[in-house]
């Protein structure tokens, strides 16, 4: 997603709505089920100029990622 379009989708929005992020994973991969996880975003990180990290988790997992990046450690995609 480009940082435009989530502009444009959160211009409407009031501007203490909260933002949340949902992943949507299968519940086996031969069953006909999904489960959905939503997660409050903890912190925004830029790691470049055309990049942006929405970051969720527990805040000392956040704080240790953010300090990680920080640092200029790589992040592993996976």
């Amino acid at each position: 997603m480009r940082i435009s379009e989530l502009i444009d989708i959160l211009r409407d929005k009031p501007s203490d709505a909260d933002v949340e992020i949902a992943f949507v994973t299968p519940v086996d991969d031969d069953a006909n089920e999904i489960v959905v996880n939503h997660f409050d975003v903890s912190a925004i990180f830029s790691p470049s100029e055309d990049s942006v990290l929405l970051i969720s988790g527990e805040d000392d997992d956040v704080d240790e990622l953010i300090d990680a990046l920080e640092a200029g450690d790589e992040l592993e995609h996976g």
